[in-house]
């Protein structure tokens, strides 16, 4: 790929996004047209390419003179999607020179919840929470409101009465963070449509009991169907087991044959790389021509897609460093007094020849880190030691 392809690709990306982003400032959204036709299917690819891209002027806001103990609650950490959240943040805490804790809340409300009491007995001084949303947790929250401790939903809705959330971050007006496994599966259905160029026979991957895997695959099919694109030949339901010790490649692929599928719907890159999927899919005659989608944007899934090998096609990329230095802005704003403001980020299809960035994984090409440290007005200067993340994986450990 010249570097001239790659400017003027770039700045027709740019061109769509605008006016996506353009149509849901105006009370809009972004839908790919529901004409079955060739000129449908390039016009719901155009939209896989533009996907969502925000980059929102913010005030500045000053910073908090004390450094922060930050409490980092995963949705769980055994989605690759929710451990990529959790780290993002924990990564912006640490070059903001906070101090940062990562805790486990997979297994719905009664593990969110002993996880946010943990948090509170390691002193934390804020918290924040991926992808969960208020009912069921309304008693923990009782318990942090009492301690006095800021509470940060990225992602989620505050959907108690009364509320209990002290902020929930939204990447634009129109959509909240936690929104993106809905605009996962809705991309990923423009790309099979627009690259396979007529009706989608797809195979769709989803975890047992796992929400934000189902949420992808139900957005998926909804957004086919909303197109007249084609249907989901199969959902495998898998478990954590198979994925862990990799026997569940075999399983897909026979299932792919079995179904009769021109497409492979796959809710994490990290299935595709390290789990052995893209190679496994690549290895049989029958499955390796199929389009493949996957979800993350990932240096190894980038560059399994870079190399032109089959078993990956193309990727949802998501700027996940973006979001976890939104999440510390949102932070920064609680302490001022300031509302929370939309955050900006970036999702987008990325393939051999769209949105590729030269090396490494997709990070929306944008210097989010300048972005937000020029914003925050310091009375002190930057910590010159850099603290060191904690990480607790078990809720549980310190009952």
């Amino acid at each position: 790929m010249s570097k001239d392809f790659r400017l003027i690709a770039l700045a027709a990306t740019l061109t769509v996004s605008a006016l996506i982003l353009t149509a849901c400032a105006a009370g809009g959204t972004a839908e790919s047209s529901t004409d079955p036709s060739q000129a449908g299917a390039e016009k719901a690819l155009d939209a896989a390419y533009a996907g969502v891209r925000a980059d929102n002027s913010l005030v500045s806001v000053d910073f908090p003179e004390d450094v922060q103990n930050v409490a980092i609650i995963s949705c769980s950490l055994a989605i690759p999607s929710c451990a990529a959240s959790a780290q993002a943040v924990s990564d912006a805490v640490v070059l903001a020179g906070w101090w940062p804790m990562i805790f486990d809340g997979g297994g719905g409300p009664p593990v969110m919840g002993q996880a946010i009491r943990t948090a509170i007995a390691q002193a934390a001084t804020v918290i924040v929470m991926i992808d969960a949303n208020c009912k069921g947790l309304e008693v923990p929250l009782d318990e942090v409101a009492l301690s006095g401790i800021p509470f940060i939903a990225l992602g989620g809705d505050d959907d108690c009465t009364p509320q209990r959330f002290s902020a929930v971050t939204r990447w634009t007006p129109e959509h909240a963070v936690g929104m993106r496994q809905t605009l996962v599966g809705e991309l990923q259905a423009d790309y099979a449509y627009g690259k396979i160029g007529g009706e989608v026979n797809a195979l769709v991957l989803t975890v047992a009991g796992d929400p934000t895997t189902t949420k992808i695959a139900n957005s998926f099919a909804a957004k086919l169907t909303k197109l007249g694109a084609g249907k989901v030949a199969q959902t495998l339901e898998l478990t954590a087991a198979e994925i862990a010790d990799k026997t569940f490649t075999s399983k897909v692929v026979e299932a792919a044959k079995s179904s009769g599928a021109n497409a492979i719907i796959v809710p994490a890159d990290e299935w595709l790389t390290t789990g052995g999927l893209a190679s496994a899919i690549a290895r049989d005659a029958k499955t390796a021509k199929l389009v493949v989608v996957g979800y993350g944007g990932t240096a190894a899934a980038l560059d399994l897609i870079r190399s032109g090998r089959a078993g990956l096609t193309a990727t949802v990329g998501q700027a996940f460093d973006w979001m976890g230095w939104g999440a510390v802005d949102a932070i920064v704003r609680v302490y001022a007094g300031a509302p929370t403001v939309v955050i900006g980020d970036a999702m987008q299809v990325v393939d051999f020849d769209h949105n590729m960035p030269e090396t490494g994984k997709y990070t929306g090409d944008f210097d989010y880190e300048a972005k937000y440290t020029g914003l925050w007005l310091r009375t002190a200067p930057t910590p010159s030691s850099t603290p060191q993340p904690s990480t607790t994986t078990d809720a549980n450990s310190n009952r």
